[in-house]
């Protein structure tokens, strides 16, 4: 199932996930099949079941998950909203878009080194700072995107 790239009106219309809501959306995402109530209940930390219903509900009606037969629901509509925007689902791992970008300049960087290290002079030094800095920043952004994944194992309030 690939993500959804949302029209201005549609993105208004998702755009307005957040909180709970948002993170029983993630938890789906991320478990990636069927969801009952009670399941997202008793993992996510809610009070009662009807808090549950009400966030399933919420997304089923915006048309991004589905109830089958058996009252669980499925994801529908992959969207990329909120903090879910910088991540990239792969078979079930999630990570976010810069980490691609953070081990790509780090491995530029010691390639550069190790192609160079016999001969790193001031200028060589020089050459290879942008590729550093880019790095660290990389590496910062990334950080600080996983830091902000909703977790699962506090309590949700």
């Amino acid at each position: 199932m690939k993500a959804t790239v949302l029209s201005p009106d549609r993105k208004k219309e998702h755009g307005e996930l957040s909180g709970n809501t948002l993170l029983v959306y993630w938890y789906i995402l991320k478990k990636g099949h069927n969801c009952g109530v009670r399941e997202i209940q008793r993992t996510l930390g809610f009070s009662s079941s009807s808090t549950a219903h009400y966030h399933l509900e919420k997304l089923m009606s915006k048309g991004i998950l589905v109830k089958n037969q058996y009252g669980n629901y499925r994801i529908n509509e992959k969207v990329k909203v909120g903090r879910i925007s910088p991540f990239i689902f792969l078979r079930g791992f999630v990570f976010p878009t810069q980490l691609i970008y953070s081990v790509l300049t780090t491995f530029m960087c010691i390639l550069f080194l190790a192609y160079f290290w016999r001969f790193l002079t001031t200028t060589v030094f020089l050459a290879l700072l942008p590729g550093i800095v880019a790095s660290v920043i990389f590496w910062y952004d990334t950080v600080k995107v996983w830091l902000s994944l909703p977790s699962f194992k506090r309590g949700v309030r």
